[in-house]
């Protein structure tokens, strides 16, 4: 039985990766932490952990020998630092994505891991979606031939939402990024998993809504981070690549758009329909072409918190991100910035 430890108990952990670790049966979540005490009572109640076990300090609950490994699953800005107190105390660590803020901030942590070789994970969660996966496997096998172009979009309407305040997000301090790291590191990961390394990039970024009430107040603050993100990339597979990632799509509420062109083919999903792919191969000499829907085989499907156990317990983990690739796309985000600043194109 696995032990977990959760450490920033806000949406994506309440909402994602505890019902997932619910579901699993060699595992239990015996400790929680937040600096929040209302939402450690409330997390706590519903999660029926003993008082002992609810923590406002990290280090006490990564400290704890109730816990065998540590989710983290708070703002960009704290990823490292408890990365790091889990990696020096020699438990397993699940980090939510962006790794940090920049690159430089994220030293600590690759030190750490270099020092003792701790097993990780990054939560790039739609390196879990079934026709991702799917067209991994399609891709690796020859079916699609040379990549050509790269088409991506992910789409929210989320900069919208009324009443939304200055959350952590939109700070550049604790964020480092807006759209660009939130969800726009999802897709870099996705394209280099299927098309090898970027190894150019030419971007642009632009903040849509520009003041917000702070938190606390009624008084309005500047937005720091970007709602907008769009940039080129040159794929070490010669591929070329286009990404475009927004929350001021309306009428959007989470979509992801990925379309991989190849000399024998194009595969396309969209991460509303997680469980079918858009496939066309061998079709080029048909006067007229279409791409077919088909369902992904049982065999690619797999959630994030059933991966870490299955790390955990040493088993085989396909495609399991770590916090090496979470090293490797801060710095793909560090060149798209300083490439929206510079306005020119950078390389990787």
């Amino acid at each position: 039985m696995q032990r977990i430890g959760i450490i920033g108990l806000g949406s994506i952990a309440m909402g994602k990766h505890v019902p997932q670790l619910q579901k699993i049966n060699d595992c239990k979540i015996t400790a929680v932490c937040d600096i929040d005490e209302k939402r450690l009572k409330t997390a706590g109640d519903k999660l029926n952990i003993p008082e002992e076990y609810r923590f406002t300090d990290y280090n006490d609950l990564i400290s704890c020998p109730e816990v065998d490994a540590v989710e983290v699953c708070t703002p960009n800005y704290l990823h490292v630092p408890m990365a790091v107190a889990a990696v020096k105390a020699g438990k397993p660590v699940n980090v939510e994505k962006p790794l940090s803020v920049d690159l430089a901030s994220t030293k600590p942590l690759a030190d750490a891991l270099a020092e003792a070789e701790v097993p990780n994970m990054m939560c790039f969660s739609y390196r879990f979606c079934p026709a991702v996966r799917y067209a991994k496997w399609i891709m690796d096998n020859g079916l699609l031939g040379d990549i050509v172009n790269i088409d991506v979009a992910y789409l929210k309407n989320s900069a919208f939402f009324e009443g939304r305040r200055l959350e952590w997000r939109f700070v550049k301090e604790k964020a480092g990024t807006g759209v660009l790291g939130d969800l726009g590191v999802h897709l870099i990961d996705l394209a280099e998993l299927l098309a090898g390394d970027i190894k150019a990039v030419s971007g642009t970024t632009d903040i849509v809504v520009k003041q917000r009430q702070k938190e606390d107040s009624d008084e309005l603050a500047p937005v720091e981070t970007d709602d907008y993100a769009a940039f080129l990339a040159d794929m070490a597979s010669g591929a070329k690549a286009n990404f475009m990632i927004t929350r001021c799509a309306i009428g959007q509420t989470n979509t992801i758009k990925f379309d991989v062109y190849g000399t024998k083919g194009v595969l396309s999903f969209d991460l509303n329909h997680p469980d079918v792919l858009g496939v066309c191969i061998g079709e080029v000499d048909r006067m007229s072409e279409s791409i077919h829907t088909v369902k992904v085989p049982k065999k690619f499907f797999i959630e994030q918190e059933q991966m870490f156990i299955n790390m955990l317990e040493g088993k085989d983990c396909p495609l399991l991100p770590t916090i090496k690739d979470g090293l490797h796309s801060q710095r793909v985000l560090d060149a798209i910035v300083e490439s929206a600043e510079k306005r020119c194109w950078m390389e990787i």
